[in-house]
C-alpha cells in the first residue's frame, strides 16, 4: 500500500489561490450586466415600428424568435407593436400580467405597455429618454415556450 504526501507548501499556496478566488468573487453580483447590442433597427413611423415574433418549436423546448434586425429597436417616439406570428399548431397570447417585461425599474417607468387583440399583439410608448432597456418576451399557450430578452432605445 502507498502513501501519498502533498507538499506542504504546494497545498498550502493552493489553499490560499482558492480563498483569493472566493473572496474576490464571492461578492459580485450573481449576474453579469450585459451590454446593448448596436441598433439595428429605427422606426421611422407608426406603421413601420412593428416586431413580428414567432415560436420555432424544431427543437424543445421551443423558443421565441424575432428576425435579427430587430435585435434592438430605436422607437424614436413611436409606439413599438410586437405581434404574434400564427402557425399551425400554436396557440400563443403575450402572458397577462407580463407579455413585455422591461428588466430593470427605470425601463418599466420609461414604458407605458398594454396587451392588445386579444393578447396577440403588446404595444409600448417610451418617454423619450435616449435610453437603452433589455426587457423580455413572456408568451403563454402550447406547447411551452422560454423567454426572450432583446434591447430597445426609447427616443
Amino acid at each position: 500500500m502507498a502513501i501519498s504526501m502533498l507538499n506542504p507548501v504546494r497545498s498550502s499556496s493552493s489553499c490560499m489561490a482558492v480563498l483569493l478566488g472566493v473572496a474576490t468573487f464571492g461578492c459580485a453580483p450573481a449576474y453579469a450586466q450585459r451590454t446593448p447590442p448596436p441598433v439595428t433597427f429605427t422606426c421611422q413611423s407608426a406603421q413601420q415600428c412593428r416586431v413580428p415574433v414567432e415560436v420555432d418549436c424544431a427543437r424543445s423546448p421551443c423558443n421565441i424568435r424575432i428576425a435579427r434586425q430587430f435585435e434592438n429597436v430605436d422607437a424614436k417616439g413611436f409606439s413599438v407593436v410586437w405581434e404574434i406570428v400564427p402557425k399551425a399548431g400554436q396557440s400563443y397570447t403575450f402572458r397577462n400580467p407580463g407579455g413585455i417585461v422591461f428588466k430593470s425599474a427605470a425601463g418599466a417607468l420609461a414604458y407605458k405597455c398594454h396587451r392588445e387583440a386579444n393578447g396577440k399583439r403588446f404595444s409600448c410608448q417610451g418617454n423619450k429618454d435616449g435610453k437603452q432597456y433589455e426587457y423580455g418576451i413572456e408568451l403563454a399557450g402550447t406547447p411551452p415556450v422560454r423567454k426572450l430578452d432583446p434591447w430597445i432605445v426609447s427616443r
